[in-house]
């Protein structure tokens, strides 16, 4: 499984990278939305999902999951944010789900999980 983390916090990089090995994921880094956005057209149908900060500098998680969501294929990108004021907004503008920082380490593997077996189930239905 190959996983995009927006993140611009460098602590909450090296932890994300970290869960990722640890779970067997390999994974691509972004600290900004742009360079999420360039990432996944760079990779486009590599990624499993992304891992979507909202609050960051030169481009918010908002504006890159509308980009990612009307220039690329699909793949579920879930919002990682302590701002949950906006949750209906982050599925509206195309997000498959959120998590509320601080999360647990078990509750954020248990959604990745559920999330790529919908990916999956969806793209084996020939959906895409």
């Amino acid at each position: 499984m190959r996983i995009l983390i927006a993140e611009d916090d460098t602590a909450l990089q090296c932890i994300a990278g970290r869960l990722m090995k640890r779970w067997g994921f390999e994974y691509d880094l972004a600290s900004n939305g742009q360079e999420a956005v360039t990432q996944a057209q760079i990779h486009e149908g590599e990624y499993d999902l992304c891992l979507m900060d909202i609050d960051m500098p030169i481009m918010n998680g908002f504006e890159a999951t509308k980009i990612i969501r009307h220039n690329l294929n699909y793949f579920p990108i879930m919002a990682l944010t302590g701002n949950l004021r906006a949750k209906e907004e982050y599925l509206a503008i195309g997000m498959d789900d959120y998590l509320e920082k601080p999360y647990s380490f078990d509750n954020l593997y248990q959604k990745i999980n559920e999330l790529t077996v919908k990916f999956y189930k969806f793209k084996i239905n020939g959906k895409d």
